[in-house]
């Protein structure tokens, strides 16, 4: 990665004043970005030009002028001209797409007077825009001639230092005035009554973009998030935790174990890695096997009152219908009740108020079961309820630990000694102060710079006096503009919700979050982006897949609560979490709505939503009661001609209603409907022309439009078993841009030849097949030069495993090929497989050869399953020097091997080894025993002596082995004799 210019570095005074230019850049950027993307606007260079202009002018803001309120009101007056541009450019978009589509062929007639067609009004507007922005940039307030180093893009020594850190206050971008609420769209002004003003705005305070109520998750949601926890012992090791959380996890079974619920506290200063501590033990395995009742964990937030605590454990656990209607008290008595004789582990994480501890420990006190209440605070002291040994104090890192933590997260290999360097070691430490949110967020920082000017830049920033919060606004300010509002954008998400690493990518797409590059594709540019905030920190991995790469992120706690106010300062979403809200109480203007409880009666007026960008929903109701609120608002605002959205994502949100004229929604990019067990799509789908994302995975969806075929945009599209029907014959090519197609059913009456095969530029492709011959199939897989991940699947026409065909899969041409995941009979493994693969499973693949040394080649895999009858030798053996980079091994229902051997220097990074329905297989290799690198022995159903020569070997080993025993109800295909299995060849 590049390192940052020294001379454009901004000084530590700058670094540390949270400032709403920094977001208005933000904006501006994107504002430009997507106005480049605006083929329908002609004039859009001088429109561009003036908008860099503004960016430079907001960059060029010195100290004293951002204290002053005349900057305050002129950065508002920026936003609303930023906004405004952006609502001018892609209305007019909308309008020429609409006119089109109405006109037709007589949009391009001569004879068609210009001045009777549409959009005129936007047309006079767009040309106004660059005089509008320049009178904008005219108003700035002038200040003093004394400009601060940032302005000139210098660096300059600091002065004095307490001065400075006093200088550095909040400065928000303050609602408007009666004079000023006017929808800059259409220079109109719109005046509201006083009371009505006084609910919706404030002169003083910066609109509030999240109700009082905190966020409600269900049970399902909430339990399944949550125990996706994934700990790698690499960041145990990091943060010097490995020994903490075994004994954490030792006293809670201990503690639980005695009768009665108990208390135990993590306390410690904020940035201590409470919570790190708290969700790497709640992830444990050893846990959830003893807490039979179940674990639930509740984030309380500052604006959290006890009645949303209750209502939020009564979801996880399992209580919560009709529990919205309920008083404090009613809900109090439900909980208790439920409590009676349960074995549970319930988190309170980040308690900030005596009274809110007052409140909730009546709950928890009395109730005399094996049950654990885990409360991780930073001020509250729970006194008496609180046993000594159960009062945890975080540890700090010692000064050794933290040095060397520091350097490793900056990427200096080796410190050189001396005097300079010895003070800023010192420094540093002092900075630090043993807090390993501090160090890695300075370390992390670092590593973004140049080697050969990094300790230049460390000197620069260590200038001052120091405070936690000082080193997270550090690491956001130094931020890239591009790189801000995809930081900003996590707030939106419920505080350390667990985000899929897959919607996120996507979702920042369709924001327009991402500046394309010529020679790269948006999604390789989307990666760069995330793998630059999780190099500096900013975006923590909560799970990984077992290969190693991120499936699950999250925010810090303590980044939301600093991010959240300047994501409201520029008005980025707006959260409604309150059942109870009007209509008068939501904002002017919402451009993100994300929604956390069912509210029909705000939708009323869709003039507020008339510049929606995004409608994102976390109300995950019960699942017998379908959500229509969406579809209100949808079909108002439809109506209405209001056609902004961009993005709709109602992942989780039962059965949702959408309108049939779903497709007037002009600019969608992102519909995420996974996990809505939705029934059908409204036909007009396939007439979105910007449609980038298609996710219907895990619904009732069987079909969709053929029209979807036309479309030039579609990037993503994840089916749940869905057979298409596609044109056999078209003059154009279909899904050009397509990148993901998974969960497609392929049958004999699927077009493959001049209908899948169009399908050239693949990148992911998860097909289920039941093909008399699929050698068409097969053919056009092995020409996917650009595919990266790949399943498929072969059953017949009852839906057991079938063949493959008779010849060997080509897979010599897949070079970017690096997951493989195959179900069916094989004829045998390819000889040649691509060397890149790094994740392989064969199922029921029924492999009379050995398949160890041909994957023993593969030089960079990491995870290998063999399920289910992949093989049917009796023996195996993994040869020399073979599974180089190997970290897991999965043995499952091999229900013929005997003997399986592992030669010299094989498997040496194996971590670890999973065992499933081996019945014949007698002991593990002695050689594996012998690894070093080898951690946890997972065995389940296996046979007696088996067991017992895995606890022999164990005496001397320090393993993680864990023993399964489980009813497995046989497959279908399982029931039925060798003759029957045998029957499929035919097929």
């Amino acid at each position: 990665m590049r390192g940052l210019d020294l001379h454009n570095i901004r000084c530590c005074s700058c670094l540390l004043h949270p400032c709403g230019q920094m977001e208005l850049a933000a904006v501006a950027s994107v504002v430009v970005e997507k106005l480049k993307m605006s083929d329908e606007i002609t004039d859009k260079t001088v429109i561009e030009e003036a908008l860099i202009k503004m960016q430079r002018v907001i960059a060029d803001t010195n100290e004293e002028q951002r204290n002053s309120d005349e900057f305050k009101s002129w950065a508002e007056k920026c936003l609303r001209s930023l906004y405004y541009v952006e609502d001018t450019v892609e209305s007019f978009t909308l309008g020429i797409a609409r006119q089109n589509r109405k006109w037709g062929f007589l949009m391009n007639h001569s004879l068609v007077p210009k001045n009777l067609m549409p959009c005129q009004k936007l047309r006079r507007k767009i040309k106004r825009i660059p005089s509008d922005i320049k009178r904008v940039i005219d108003e700035k307030p002038k200040g003093t001639d004394k400009q601060h180093a940032c302005s000139n893009g210098t660096t300059t020594n600091m002065g004095d230092q307490n001065r400075a850190m006093a200088q550095c206050s909040y400065a928000t971008i303050p609602e408007s005035d009666e004079e000023e609420l006017v929808l800059e769209v259409d220079r109109k002004p719109l005046r509201l009554d006083r009371e009505k003003q006084a609910k919706l705005m404030s002169t003083n305070k910066p609109l509030r973009c999240s109700s009082d109520k905190s966020v409600r998750l269900d049970r399902e949601t909430e339990a399944r998030l949550m125990y996706t926890n994934s700990y790698a012992d690499e960041e145990l090791e990091m943060f010097d935790i490995r020994q903490e959380v075994h004994d954490l996890v030792k006293r809670l079974i201990k503690t639980a174990d005695k009768g009665r619920a108990r208390i135990v506290e993590i306390a410690g200063e904020l940035g201590s890695g409470k919570t790190t501590l708290a969700r790497a033990v709640y992830g444990r395995r050893e846990i959830k096997k003893h807490f039979k009742s179940g674990c639930a964990w509740v984030t309380i937030s500052k604006e959290s009152n006890k009645s949303d605590v209750l209502q939020n454990l009564l979801k996880q656990l399992g209580e919560s219908k009709d529990a919205v209607d309920l008083a404090t008290n009613e809900l109090e008595t439900r909980l208790l009740k439920w409590l009676i004789g349960k074995n549970y582990l319930i988190v309170l994480d980040d308690v900030q108020s005596d009274q809110m501890w007052e409140g909730l420990k009546s709950v928890f006190l009395d109730n005399r079961n094996g049950s654990i209440l885990l409360l991780i605070t930073t001020t509250v002291n729970p006194m008496y309820c609180v046993s000594p040994p159960n009062n945890i104090q975080k540890k700090t890192l010692t000064e050794e630990y933290c040095w060397n933590l520091f350097l490793k997260k900056a990427g200096w290999a080796t410190w050189e000694e001396g005097k300079e360097r010895q003070v800023v070691k010192q420094r540093v430490l002092n900075v630090c102060c043993g807090l390993p949110l501090n160090t890695v967020l300075l370390g992390s920082m670092l590593s973004t710079v140049g080697d050969d000017i990094r300790f230049d830049y460390l000197q620069n920033i260590l200038r001052i006096n120091w405070k936690t919060k000082d080193i997270v606004s550090v690491s956001y300010m130094n931020l890239p503009d591009h790189l801000k509002l995809c930081v900003l954008y996590l707030v939106l998400f419920p505080k350390e919700y667990d985000i899929p690493v897959r919607r996120l990518f996507r979702l920042w797409l369709s924001e327009g979050f991402v500046n394309p590059k010529e020679d790269k594709f948006p999604e390789d540019v989307v990666q760069e982006n995330f793998d630059n905030l999780v190099k500096r920190s900013l975006i923590q991995i909560s799970k990984f897949r077992s290969d190693g790469s991120p499936r699950r992120c999250r925010l810090l706690g303590v980044l939301h609560d600093y991010l959240l106010p300047k994501a409201q300062n520029i008005r980025l979403f707006h959260v409604h979490c309150s059942a109870y809200s009007t209509k008068d109480s939501f904002p002017l203007n919402v451009r993100r709505l994300v929604e956390h409880a069912s509210s029909k009666n705000i939708y009323s007026d869709a003039s507020r939503f008339e510049h929606l960008r995004s409608y994102l929903s976390f109300n995950f109701q019960r699942k017998d009661t379908p959500a229509t609120e969406v579809g209100i608002l949808l079909s108002r605002v439809i109506t209405k001609g209001f056609g902004l959205l961009r993005v709709l994502d109602l992942e989780g949100v039962y059965k949702p209603s959408l309108p049939e004229n779903l497709g007037d929604l002009f600019h969608l990019r992102y519909l995420g409907l996974r996990w809505t067990f939705l029934d059908a799509l409204p036909s007009s789908v396939g007439d979105l022309p910007y449609l980038e994302t298609l996710d219907v995975k895990h619904t009732n969806i069987n079909n969709l439009p053929t029209s979807m075929w036309k479309s030039k945009k579609l990037r993503h599209l994840n089916l749940s078993h869905i057979r298409l029907d596609m044109p056999k014959h078209s003059d154009t090519d279909s899904l050009p841009t397509l990148l993901t197609l998974w969960g497609l059913s392929v049958d004999d009456d699927s077009p493959v030849k001049n209908g899948l095969d169009r399908l050239c530029n693949l990148r992911e492709a998860g097909i289920t097949f039941c093909l008399k011959n699929c050698d068409h199939l097969l053919n056009w897989i092995s020409k996917l030069t650009s595919i990266q991940s790949l399943r498929l699947r072969s059953i017949n026409d009852v839906g057991h495993p079938s063949h493959f065909g008779d010849e060997p899969l080509s897979l010599s041409s897949l070079s970017n090929l690096s997951h493989l995941n195959l179900l069916g009979v094989l004829p045998n493994l390819p000889e040649y497989m691509p060397q890149g693969l790094k994740v392989v499973t064969l199922s029921l693949s029924k492999l009379t050869e050995d398949p160890m040394p041909i994957l023993g080649k593969l030089e960079h895999l990491n995870v290998l399953r063999l399920l289910s009858d992949s093989y049917m030798g009796k023996e195996m053996v993994c040869p020399q020097e073979g599974f180089k980079e190997l970290r897991v091994l999965k043995i499952w229902k091999l229900k013929n091997l005997e003997k399986w051997n592992v030669e010299e220097a094989a498997m040496e990074k194996l971590k670890e080894i999973n065992i499933r329905c081996c019945n014949k297989l007698m002991s593990i290799p002695e050689r594996l025993w012998k690894k070093p690198s080898l951690r946890e022995l997972i065995i389940t159903n296996m046979p007696e002596e088996f067991k017992q020569s895995v606890i022999t070997f164990m005496r001397c080993q320090d393993l993680i082995l864990t023993f399964k025993d489980y009813d497995l109800t046989p497959l279908p295909w399982e029931d039925a004799d060798h003759t029957s299995d045998e029957s499929h060849t035919n097929e």
